[in-house]
Order: C-alpha cells, then structure tokens, then sequence
C-alpha cells in the first residue's frame, strides 16, 4: 500500500509538469516544511507484540508541502504522471544534519530503509493545488521497521533546515526543473 501511495504520488507530480506544454505554464509558489506525527499525513503500521497484541505505530516525519500555480488553459490531470519524476536533493548542511541525526540520507529513496511518500492533487486550468514529498525519521515506539526518533532539538535542527534543498523535476529521464527551495518563499 505505502508503495502504492509514493508511485501515484510520482506519477502525479509528473503529470503536473507533463501536462503543460511550456516551463512557464507551470510555477512552484510556496515550499513549507513541518515535523509531524499526523497519521492522517503519514499513515501507520500495526505490528503484533506477544501473543495476541497489536501496536499501532505512527511514525514521525519531515513533511514537504509545495504550492503550485498552473499558468495554463487545461486542467493539469493524473493520467499523465508516469513520465514525471521528482526527488528532493538536499545541500550539504542539510545532509550532514540528517545524516549525523537519523544515520542513513532520508533523501535517497531507492537506499533508506525507513521510507518516504508522497501525495499530489489535481489541479484546474489557472487554479493552484498542493502536493506532498514526506520522509519518515522514526517513531517514539521501538519497532523493527523504524529507528527511535532522535531528541526533540535534532528534529528542530532538521526542521530548520529542511528548505536548504533543492527540488528536482525530471521527465522521462530528463531534467526539466529545479527549484531552490529556500528561494521559493520570498
């Protein structure tokens, strides 16, 4: 199911830049981040503990939300997102703190081990929609698919400087954006 939601979430964003013939058709307005724990954002597992015992686990998790205006005449719609990639590349301040924090790069999906997701919607000709980039860091409860989550003041640390990355839009193997994500909200 989590693998599900995080391919939908890139076909998605893909077809948000697919779907418009021109770069300027398209403008990421707004890049926020939040440390949260919302299950309704990042979901959970159960897992069983003695015999007959279930424990729920919400993990905690560095959540992206991003903006985005369509410039164009046409709807931007999910059908087209299976040639759209999009991957968050963060600078080396970020990474060190993340690294030194959690133990791996959350940020190379295809090698963390804790997970990530992501949502996107529809959005309308000349309207504006969101989608969502999240990346676990752990959970309060111990577990064998997430780590502990670090201390209350490393989570502050990676929160503060979540945006000093850049988002990277490819299509069909190709470059087609990049965004400074610290650039974006001023």
């Amino acid at each position: 199911m989590k693998k599900y939601v995080g391919c939908l979430f890139i076909i998605l964003l893909l077809f948000i830049v697919s779907a418009c013939s021109k770069p300027e058709d398209i403008k990421l307005t707004k890049a926020d981040v939040m440390i949260t724990e919302n299950k309704d954002l990042v979901g959970s597992t159960t897992t069983t503990i003695g015999k007959h015992k279930n424990q729920t686990i919400v993990p905690t998790a560095l959540y992206y939300t991003f903006t985005v205006k369509n410039n164009s005449n046409k709807s931007i719609f999910r059908s087209q997102l299976n040639k759209v990639k999009m991957r968050i590349e963060p600078d080396q301040d970020l990474l060190s703190v993340v690294e030194e924090t959690i133990g791996s790069n959350i940020y190379n999906v295809n090698k963390s081990k804790i997970g990530w997701g992501q949502g996107v919607e529809e959005i309308a000709a000349k309207g504006t929609g969101e989608f969502n980039l999240y990346y676990k860091l752990g959970a309060k409860q111990k577990s064998d698919e997430l780590p502990l989550i670090p201390k209350k003041e490393e989570l502050k640390n990676i929160e503060n400087l979540a945006l000093k990355a850049t988002l990277i839009v490819s299509k069909d193997g190709k470059e087609i954006a990049r965004f400074k994500l610290d650039r974006i909200n001023k």
